[in-house]
């Protein structure tokens, strides 16, 4: 029996990448035009459960698993941390003397997420910390990279 297959075969992976490229800007067209202006993503940003005066100096709160970072106050404030490696995207654990490890293949990192010992050769990133409202919850913006010195 010999049936036609109901759609057309693809020719080339040049037809299949201007399809997908016509799909995706149809999309955003549409999108657009119903709300008016395109949206604008804030980035995924996570609530704690801690505010300013919870955490003190020397005190780190593990977050892997709701958000994907650790929360650590020094003596200049509060900052969070991601949880990935460096080196090959592991997730570093917090060791109980204050300094972070990875698992995989022994990279470690100090309280603020600098480089102790290799593979790695980057330090950790550092993500956007801010309250809720003033004595409110923080907030820890993932999608926000800041600088190493940036404190809550």
């Amino acid at each position: 029996m010999n049936r036609e297959h109901p759609f057309p075969p693809l020719h080339s992976r040049r037809s299949f990448c201007g399809a997908a490229c016509t799909l995706l800007a149809a999309t955003a067209l549409s999108r657009f035009a119903q709300g008016g202006e395109a949206p604008v993503d804030t980035g995924p940003v996570k609530l704690t459960t801690e505010t300013k005066l919870s955490l003190k100096p020397g005190e780190a709160r593990d977050y892997r698993k709701l958000g994907g970072f650790y929360l650590l106050a020094d003596e200049r404030g509060i900052y969070a941390l991601t949880t990935v490696c460096t080196h090959r995207g592991c997730t570093v654990h917090l060791d109980g003397d204050g300094t972070f490890g990875c698992p995989c293949h022994d990279s470690s990192y100090d309280h603020q997420g600098q480089v102790i010992e290799g593979p790695a050769k980057l330090p950790l990133r550092h993500f956007e910390v801010r309250e809720s409202e003033p004595g409110g919850r923080l907030l820890v913006d993932t999608a926000k990279t800041v600088p190493p010195e940036v404190r809550l």
